[in-house]
């Protein structure tokens, strides 16, 4: 498990320093995110048994990076959008991907075929900040609007796991999930641009996460802590991340410097232990 966990890691590695590179040449700024933020802040590189990768784009510089990405990402990288399935009407997640192509997560199934086997792949994803009201309200409507949207192409997965949900949950996910199978994807997407993009007047000094899923879509932060960067050390390199970390990561993982115990230090995503796993 060890070595498919340092596999996965190097690979992904690759695919942060080919978007470095990239941001670097374009005066670009990109954000580590997530797990990658806490792995940057606690460990200099990646949390031991981590085996994902995210990063974050202003608005601004997310529009500039997929213009020039898509002509200089490097032979077996590719960038994926939640529009590439909107032909097949299914809906994964509205996260844009950097997929490395020559990795399998596991054998194909029918969850995968579904999919086109395109996300049988280690990715990267990103994430987008976008201005959000500073009237509560305003800022309660905003992130209601997204939810709404999200559980609509929720109809238009290949199937719903309702496990998690408490019973008014699955409720509202059903009823959502139900009226959102009979909109075609594009109008979706189109839609979740369009709510994303509403409080885009550049006064507002608050941004959000509106691509992240409805768990934590909620996710306010101070628009100058997200603009200014620092350049911390990561592995082998050196990478971007915001100035205001700490309110990101306290707000979503309450005190991320301590270690969690020794039964939750373990991958998130289930796929090391598929059958058929490779990365090259």
């Amino acid at each position: 498990m060890e070595t498919r966990i340092k596999q996965v890691q190097a690979a992904n590695l690759k695919v942060l320093k080919a978007v470095d590179h990239i941001c670097r040449k374009h005066g670009i700024h990109y954000l580590l995110d997530a797990g990658t933020l806490i792995g940057a802040v606690r460990h200099k590189g990646f949390i031991p048994w981590d085996d994902d990768v995210d990063i974050a784009f202003m608005r601004k510089d997310y529009e500039h990076f997929i213009k020039v990405a898509k002509k200089e990402l490097p032979e077996g990288i590719h960038l994926w959008f939640p529009s590439d399935f909107s032909d097949r009407e299914a809906f994964y997640d509205f996260t844009p991907k950097l997929i490395y192509e020559n990795s399998r997560k596991k054998l194909p199934d029918k969850d995968t075929s579904f999919y086109g086997e395109e996300l049988n792949h280690i990715c990267v994803d990103i994430f987008i900040l976008d201005e959000i009201s500073e009237n509560p309200f305003s800022r309660k409507m905003q992130i209601l609007i997204n939810k709404i949207i999200y559980g609509m192409a929720m109809g238009h997965r290949r199937k719903l796991d309702f496990s998690k949900y408490s019973f008014l949950q699955k409720l509202q996910v059903a009823l959502l999930a139900g009226i959102g199978s009979s909109i075609d994807m594009k109008t979706l997407i189109r839609w979740e641009r369009k709510a994303a993009l509403r409080q885009k007047k550049g006064k507002s000094h608050l941004l959000y996460y509106s691509n992240y899923q409805p768990d934590f879509v909620h996710m306010i932060v101070p628009r100058e802590g997200s603009e200014q960067i620092l350049e911390v050390p990561f592995e082998d390199m050196t990478a971007m991340i915001p100035k205001g970390y700490d309110r990101v990561l306290t707000v979503v993982y309450g005190d991320y410097m301590t270690l969690p115990p020794k039964e939750k230090r373990r991958a998130t995503h289930g796929e090391l232990d598929a059958e058929g796993f490779f990365v090259r």
